[in-house]
């Protein structure tokens, strides 16, 4: 049952055998294997079915460090969350990402690939990804493409899936509606975590509203579930047992946070350009779109001191008629295309799509047909750069604290310091170089290396980004 909190009365006492904050991917996940158990099951998520910028506006918040995009737009207050933005994409974790590595500071998992297996059988129905991959091997026999037989002592090829169900708040409303166990409260931002006076059990959660009403919830169990900057803002903020925030006596929490640092290594000069990224776009599989990308193996990793990266090439292809179809039809499903016809008659950028759409229509209806035989689509390729993006060593500087601004509830709003390390930087620069290196060893193309990756002190570029993707808090 989906329910807007606000529809009850005003104090409500609302009890659960497991109390879930957050209605995103990870709570969708927990919620469709708890379905139609004996335990009562509650939900709250702050926003509506859609995005509404008055919830909306409870996510925004400052940065420093590095630059990073703007707090309310990089996650989601609705059912679904953040897969309101995202693309499924979808990887197995291998052995090495839970290994201990001596080479780098506050690594290793307390679990092993091995715990997740029982786990990963739920992916292929959950996001719809093919189950081809299992032993991760990529079936390069079912595409059209051959892999080049790279330096195996130093690169391996790594897959990813894109899952054909996006936004899964649309995808899995009908289970969250008729679960007789499960309820969903919209409209329901929790406040605090009110705990014991020992501060190690949790006794209630306070809720609000944004028209002023107030609730409060107990279970036995709860699930913070509500991304890995408001997890932390939200602990921070329940600071009235322990003042340094909830679980935060030795002040881990909000520390280490991690993203996928992204950039260019520049420009990739071939004579095939295209034939060259196939290798990395080879295609589908069973309607799904599959992409690889060069990693290093364990041993490259270790020798080199380097954290995991991948690299893959990326084309600019900003007159491409497909493209542009693809940029507006993206657009409008995210809601970020207006309705207003005045937008239409003015907006440079969506011109620009509709003439490289009226330039070349038949090219579009060529690359439909390839997407139904799942072959690599084709476009016109105006350059290509090689992307690389990163693990994130683990820094205590990186970090979400509260800032000095306030929300609508009073409430002071998440301040996030993005900050890379030194290996970081070194990672990319020794992968460049071995991609380069092992570019022109297969006579596929040369490396035009970027300046930032060059000289001796590390620098970043203007277009580094992460990938939305946060992580790495500890409690």
């Amino acid at each position: 049952m989906i329910s807007d909190i606000r529809t009850y009365e005003d104090r409500t006492k609302f009890q659960a055998d497991i109390c879930i904050i957050g209605c995103g991917a990870a709570s969708i996940a927990m919620a469709r294997i708890l379905a139609g158990s004996s335990l009562k099951i509650l939900i709250l998520e702050s926003g509506g079915a859609s995005v509404e910028r008055a919830t909306q506006g409870l996510y925004a918040g400052t940065t420093s460090g590095l630059s990073y995009f703007d707090l309310d737009e990089s996650r989601y207050r609705m059912i679904g969350g953040s897969t309101h933005r995202w693309g499924a994409r979808a990887a197995r974790f291998k052995e090495t990402d839970f290994a201990e590595r001596c080479w780098l500071d506050f690594d290793g998992w307390p679990i092993k690939r091995e715990d997740l297996k029982p786990y990963y059988a739920e992916v292929p129905e959950f996001l719809n990804v093919h189950k081809s991959f299992e032993d991760e091997r990529i079936p390069w026999e079912l595409f059209s493409v051959s892999p080049p037989k790279i330096n195996a002592d130093d690169l391996e090829f790594s897959d990813f899936q894109f899952g054909k169900k996006l936004l899964l708040g649309n995808v899995y409303a009908d289970m969250l509606k008729t679960a007789p166990n499960i309820e969903v409260l919209t409209h329901a931002t929790v406040t605090r975590i009110a705990a014991n006076d020992a501060g190690n059990h949790i006794s209630q959660l306070d809720v609000q509203t944004l028209n002023g009403m107030k609730f409060t919830v107990t279970a036995n169990t709860y699930v913070l579930a509500c991304g890995g900057i408001e997890n932390a803002r939200l602990l921070l903020l329940s600071d009235d047992v322990i003042p340094a925030g909830l679980c935060n006596s030795k002040d881990h929490v909000g520390r280490y946070f991690m993203e996928h640092p992204t950039a260019s290594a520049g420009i990739v000069h071939a004579s095939k350009p295209q034939a060259l990224h196939d290798i990395f776009s080879p295609g589908l599989i069973g309607g799904r779109l599959v992409e690889t990308a060069l990693a290093p193996t364990a041993a490259m990793m270790e020798r080199e001191g380097i954290l995991n990266v991948c690299a893959i090439t990326r084309l600019n292809v900003a007159e491409d008629a497909t493209q542009a179809l693809r940029e507006i039809i993206w657009n409008m499903r995210h809601r970020k295309v207006p309705l207003s016809l005045s937008w239409y008659r003015t907006n440079r950028w969506l011109k620009e799509r509709l003439t490289a759409i009226a330039r070349n229509p038949f090219s579009i209806v060529g690359n439909l047909v390839r997407h139904m035989m799942g072959r690599p689509k084709r476009f016109k390729i105006e350059s290509m750069q090689l992307e690389l993006r990163s693990e994130q060593a683990p820094n205590p500087d990186s970090r979400v604290t509260l800032g000095t601004e306030t929300d609508a509830f009073g409430q002071r709003r998440a301040h996030l310091h993005w900050d890379l390390l030194e290996l970081d930087w070194h990672t990319m620069v020794v992968m460049a170089e071995t991609v380069d290196k092992e570019l022109q060893r297969l006579g596929l193309g040369k490396l035009e290396t970027a300046d930032w990756l060059k000289g001796t002190e590390p620098r970043w570029p203007n277009d580094l980004v992460g990938g939305h993707h946060h992580m790495g808090q500890r409690g």
